[in-house]
């Protein structure tokens, strides 16, 4: 592992470069899919009080709002685009991001426990000045405005503010999701990529050098930043998109750690792929 100094890009490792240009480019990260259970999220809804209907794609590509359904990241992109129609709009693009990233196998962020991202009443039972009348805040909806500039808008969800003080009243998110979110609002409303960030692509970062951080619990929206400088500094070094490269990053984590677990000699390395 070659470190590098606070503010610099660690050297594009060659194994990154070479997967990220076998892959058809865009295309592999729209078709990212997972399988959702539908009527488990719409009974969770109506158990909580939310009035929210999610869909996906039918076994036979139709739409449907029951049982099964496929998610891909491009439908993500899709509920971004709407988002910025209402509050509703967006809390469903949030909920379809909390349902993707909770059915995929080896991303993380999204707990058990169904995620509530309401805001809990004030002790005296009023409502914080800053929530709609169903108790969601309106940063989920005016954060749309803020895709231009990844580190104020997480720090918006975060905190509740573009940067310094917050301002309260916003739920804990998660780096995970509130990066997924803010990515899939920049498909759609921002001439640049936003770039997810997940627990197993920053432990491939610091493995490759990266210094900001020595774990994912150090991670601030302006660590996000620079986060999100070394991506793409390394996807405009390969060739490819920067969505792509973090397609790499939580593969090869995860790749890793198979080969380096106790179980790795029973891992077979199917043909036509090398080793990593």
């Amino acid at each position: 592992m070659t470190t590098t100094g606070p503010g610099t890009v660690p050297p594009l490792p060659e194994a990154c470069a070479s997967w990220c240009r076998a892959q058809p480019p865009t295309v592999m990260v729209a078709d990212e899919y997972v399988e959702v259970d539908l009527d488990l999220w719409h009974d969770r809804f109506a158990l909580h009080g939310i009035d929210l209907l999610l869909r996906g794609g039918g076994p036979d590509g139709e739409t449907t709002d029951t049982g099964t359904a496929y998610l891909r990241r491009s439908d993500l992109w899709a509920a971004g685009r709407r988002a910025r129609g209402s509050l509703e709009e967006a809390v469903t693009a949030l909920y379809m991001c909390a349902a993707w990233l909770s059915a995929h196998p080896t991303r993380s962020g999204i707990t058990r426990r169904f995620p509530d991202f309401r805001v809990p009443r004030r002790r005296d039972g009023s409502r914080w000045q800053h929530t709609s009348a169903d108790g969601f805040p309106l940063v989920l909806y005016e954060v749309v405005d803020l895709v231009d500039s990844p580190g104020e808008a997480l720090n918006l969800l975060k905190y509740g503010a573009p940067w310094g003080r917050g301002a309260g009243g916003v739920p804990d998110l998660g780096y995970p999701l509130a990066s997924l979110y803010l990515s899939s609002l920049a498909m759609a409303w921002s001439d640049q990529w936003i770039v997810p960030v997940d627990p197993a692509g920053v432990g491939t970062l610091i493995h490759a050098g990266w210094t900001e951080v020595d774990s994912f619990s150090r991670l601030t929206p302006r660590r996000f930043e620079r986060y999100q400088e070394v991506v793409h500094t390394w996807a405009a070094q390969s060739g490819v998109d920067p969505l792509v490269v973090e397609m790499w990053l939580v593969r090869a984590w995860h790749e890793r750690c198979a080969l380096n677990s106790p179980w790795a000699a029973s891992i077979q390395v199917p043909r036509g792929r090398r080793s990593p």
